[in-house]
């Protein structure tokens, strides 16, 4: 009797644990085609790091982004077209958020400490939640401009640079101008590569792009 308690108690802990490894080697959800990434890829802290755009649709559609400061958790970057905006980044693996921004910025200096943010008189506190985890067709969420959405994922999408794979597509409305879509396109350990802003003038639709034409450094640009 002893024998036979024993070997129901062995074939019990060997179905756990065959249990156990078949939930570990088959995620649910994430074989449906969902990228499980950390999102800090799709927007590296490479210092230096400058993307040039291309631009159809108006003036300053095309425009230079620059990477300046990293720190912990934090990145600072800059637009460059006809005026330049200075953003801080935090930088997480569930969430890529600006929440400082500042205008008219010329200065070679970092804004990633709270003190020296605070000081600035141009500047001003933002929360625009760029990208969200998961990385899931249909996942929402909203910041003081936006309502967000996931709209597509493992995307392969051509622009004057090249063709990139892994892209996710994130659509915006905004709470101010309804009527108005924000697409932007980033391509995983590359960033940004695409934005396109759909409105409608005068009854016709009309599409301001800007597309990532370069990538630069200090140094060289490819």
């Amino acid at each position: 009797m002893a024998g036979k308690k024993w070997e129901k108690v062995t074939w019990g802990l060997l179905l756990l644990v065959l249990a156990v490894l078949v939930t570990l080697a088959w995620p649910g959800e994430q074989r449906a085609g969902e990228p499980k990434a950390d999102l800090r890829a799709y927007l590296p802290a490479l210092v230096g790091t400058t993307y040039h755009f291309a631009g159809s649709g108006m003036e300053f559609a095309a425009f230079s982004r620059r990477i300046t400061f990293a720190g912990e958790g934090l990145l600072q970057l800059e637009d460059l077209s006809g005026t330049n905006l200075a953003m801080v980044v935090e930088h997480g693996p569930h969430e890529l958020k600006a929440i400082y921004a500042e205008e008219e910025f010329y200065e070679e200096r970092s804004l990633l400490d709270e003190a020296v943010r605070r000081e600035r008189e141009l500047g001003r506190e933002v929360e625009l939640i760029w990208l969200q985890a998961p990385l899931k067709v249909g996942h929402s969420w909203s910041d003081e401009n936006f309502t967000r959405e996931i709209a597509a994922v493992n995307q392969v999408v051509e622009v004057p640079l090249g063709v990139f794979h892994d892209v996710v597509v994130v659509k915006s409305l905004s709470r101010a101008a309804p009527e108005t879509v924000l697409y932007e396109y980033y391509a995983k350990n590359v960033g940004l590569i695409k934005r396109e802003f759909l409105l409608d003038v005068g009854g016709e639709p009309y599409a301001v792009v800007s597309s990532l034409e370069g990538l630069g450094s200090p140094a060289n640009r490819w």
